[in-house]
């Protein structure tokens, strides 16, 4: 007889793999690009200067360089992060942002978790995967999403996201659940990417537009981030 931990994850298996299987027919077909179901090709026009100054240093570490561009609301963070693994790119990460990153996380995750326990009608899931979330809280459905979706997902990222809560001295269990927090919502946020003869080499590039609102304070951190693997022999 199963016990009833293991009837959620069944059930909750079950409904994910339904609601994803009727994807399949689209995301097989090939070179099918980006779709945005709220087109918004009617609005302003972002006419703010490309800010060309210098980076202004602000801190080093043994794996990584953290740097910032403009102030005030202007403001950027560039950070460059060498290593050989996905670990070594989190600490780096997770070392030179530890202040911004602890004050966004506990602010975001307090957001979210309100935000959808108060849209659960509106997010059209079915009535006992409801109460799952609002017997269990939002942290046990994100926990089974990691669960499910975890074999998809290369180990290296999940090395890098122990790095940034190692270096940043926060909880693992939480940088991955903010990351689960798309997949559960089914988000739909503004996506373009190139490949094939679009690109030198056939390289793929992919952008992603995080279009969450403004409420939660991810937009008073923006980060640019540049990867440089350093390859042993």
């Amino acid at each position: 007889m199963l016990d009833r931990s293991r009837l959620y994850y069944c059930l909750i298996g079950l409904f994910l793999f339904t609601q994803t299987s009727s994807c399949h027919r689209v995301n097989a077909i090939k070179n099918v690009g980006a779709f945005c179901a709220n087109d918004t090709s009617k609005g302003d026009p972002n006419l703010n200067p490309i800010d060309q100054s210098e980076p202004k240093l602000i801190n080093k570490v043994q794996n990584g360089t953290l740097y910032q561009i403009g102030s005030g609301d202007d403001q950027i963070y560039l950070i460059h992060v060498y290593g050989n693994s996905g670990y070594d790119f989190g600490y780096a990460y997770g070392t030179l942002l530890r202040d911004e990153v602890n004050k966004v996380l506990p602010r975001a995750w307090q957001y979210f978790e309100q935000q959808i326990i108060d849209s659960l009608k509106d997010l059209k899931l079915p009535k006992w995967f409801e109460d799952i979330i609002a017997d269990q809280g939002l942290a046990f459905a994100l926990d089974l999403q990691n669960e499910l979706v975890r074999e998809y997902i290369d180990e290296e990222i999940y090395n890098e996201m122990h790095g940034v809560a190692d270096g940043a001295q926060i909880d693992f269990k939480t940088v991955v659940r903010l990351h689960m927090l798309g997949e559960i919502t089914r988000g739909r946020c503004s996506l373009y990417g190139l490949w094939g003869n679009a690109t030198l080499g056939g390289k793929t590039l992919q952008l992603r537009a995080l279009d969450w609102d403004v409420d939660a304070g991810l937009q008073d951190y923006p980060v640019v981030t540049i990867y440089h693997p350093v390859h042993q022999n």
